[in-house]
């Protein structure tokens, strides 16, 4: 369904609660396929959020069970990230461009294209580079594999775990979706260090940009 139809919500996709920022304990709970959902009022949108675990499946999961609520505006999808080049720091916002899922041995059908209108919009609201988001099963712990991976995708690129998947899932239902995240390390050794101690600061600050971006988006209706 194209972005702005009638009738549907915004679809909020995040893997842990504290990435969820100004929308964490609020809503009115919606219980989907064994998963709480949080119903939120933005304006005079509904925005539909889920807190999907780590990692691609869930993300898939919560993904779909947004999209069979009614999340058929848009689903967007924030919360952190590793940088895997070093012109990227902690703190950065970066926009999604395109998300892989990286551990399949094929790019081919693996490569997913944020919605461009979307994408224009967020980048109208909040400062920061876009590039490659490189979703994997695990996350980047070693600087050999940063190198690998960033020397596949050129421009800017994070590393994640659930942004592609959740993509994925989005475009197999016709649902517009974008991306947005905060750097809190620099892949490689030390990655799970500096994570535990600039997640707090980094968790909620691509979600405080949603109210907005909904604003914008929503008037477009």
């Amino acid at each position: 369904m194209a972005l702005g139809a009638t009738g549907g919500a915004f679809g909020l996709v995040v893997a842990m609660a504290d990435e969820l920022g100004p929308f964490r304990g609020g809503g009115d709970p919606l219980w989907v396929g064994g998963l709480e959902l949080r119903r939120h009022r933005v304006g005079g949108a509904e925005l539909l959020t889920a807190v999907a675990g780590v990692g691609k499946v869930t993300a898939a999961r919560a993904a779909a069970l947004l999209v069979a609520a009614g999340a058929d505006r848009a689903i967007l999808v924030a919360g952190v990230c590793g940088a895997l080049r070093r012109d990227l720091a902690v703190g950065d916002l970066v926009h999604c461009t395109r998300a892989v899922q990286a551990d399949l041995a094929v790019r081919d059908g693996r490569e997913l294209a944020a919605d461009p209108g979307i994408l224009a919009a967020w980048r109208g609201l909040v400062e920061g580079p876009a590039g490659w988001f490189v979703t994997a099963d695990r996350p980047v712990l070693s600087p050999w594999r940063r190198l690998r991976l960033a020397r596949a995708f050129l421009g800017p690129c994070v590393a994640d775990m659930e942004t592609a998947a959740a993509a994925r899932v989005a475009a197999l239902s016709g649902v517009p979706w974008a991306a947005l995240r905060a750097v809190t390390d620099g892949a490689g050794f030390g990655a799970g260090r500096d994570f535990q101690a600039n997640f707090a600061a980094q968790a909620g600050r691509a979600a405080a940009s949603v109210p907005d971006l909904i604003g914008r988006l929503f008037g477009r209706t």
